[in-house]
């Protein structure tokens, strides 16, 4: 269940901006529906409810949704399976929500095209703020493609580091070469990996900085995740998938978490350009 201590109570988090949006609660729980439908009714969402993935698809041929927060374990469809679905022919922002615990589940749903996953019992406040943060990015994306589609907004530090005065080749780091071109990591062992885009983008940013540490929010500027909310754990998800091409046998961690400071790659690098 939702923790909603004391919601006569709650500060006003409301947004002039999502007053006409429409969201839909998936979950076969009827009380956890109608405890965050009511509590984002007070912030002036249009709240739909659905039980069931076919109950879902049905409000999808019929309304113009904004976000849907969809709880993993459906009785029918398994949470996953929809949102590769609905990814197929459409970008509508994708909450997961689910009781289950551990980092694959985080993965998959990200994988699947999810915008963010947040753990039963979460805090409605914490949900509401994920809600706002992720309908503002959407609306200013879709602002700045009207003006300049292939623009994007970054930090400064962050357009830095995705445009480098010296762009490389390749790049030793311990037992791997990698080669930007391929986006392919090729092991001392003969193992090859291939890397996603986010993967690769993540890697170039911490090879250039190597051995200092980089902010989150830089990362997740990179990746065009919301920096505005401090609660997200997508980089983090990024940066443990990231973790996992990068092992061998020897399981030696060459990205670490530096307290406050962010993430760095730890292993002397040598650059071909």
């Amino acid at each position: 269940m939702p923790d909603i201590p004391g919601m006569t109570g709650a500060p006003d988090l409301s947004d002039k901006n999502t007053k006409t949006k429409t969201i839909v609660i998936v979950d076969d729980e009827s009380g956890i529906r109608q405890l965050v439908s009511v509590f984002l009714c007070r912030y002036h969402f249009q709240v739909l409810e659905a039980d069931s993935g076919r109950a879902l698809f049905d409000i999808l041929k019929n309304h113009t949704v904004d976000l849907i927060l969809l709880d993993l374990m459906l009785p029918d469809i398994y949470g996953i399976e929809i949102c590769k679905e609905i990814r197929k022919t459409s970008h509508i922002p994708i909450i997961m929500l689910t009781a289950a615990q551990g980092e694959m589940n985080m993965v998959l749903g990200f994988e699947a095209g999810a915008d963010d996953y947040i753990e039963k019992p979460f805090s409605i406040h914490v949900l509401l703020s994920r809600i706002q943060a992720i309908l503002r990015r959407t609306q200013l994306n879709v602002s700045i493609s009207e003006i300049t589609p292939s623009s994007s907004i970054t930090s400064t530090e962050a357009q830095n580091i995705n445009s480098p005065p010296h762009p490389f080749k390749k790049a030793h780091m311990g037992p791997w070469i990698y080669c930007a071109e391929d986006a392919e990591l090729k092991h001392a062992s003969g193992r090859r990996v291939f890397l996603t885009k986010n993967e690769a983008t993540l890697l170039t940013a911490l090879l250039r900085k190597n051995n200092h540490p980089i902010d989150r929010e830089i990362l997740m500027a990179e990746l065009n995740l919301p920096t505005d909310d401090i609660e997200s754990r997508a980089i983090d998800v990024q940066i443990s998938r990231l973790r996992h091409k990068l092992r061998d046998r020897t399981d030696l961690n060459l990205i670490q978490a530096v307290r406050n400071k962010g993430y760095a790659l730890i292993s002397p690098v040598r650059f071909e350009r």
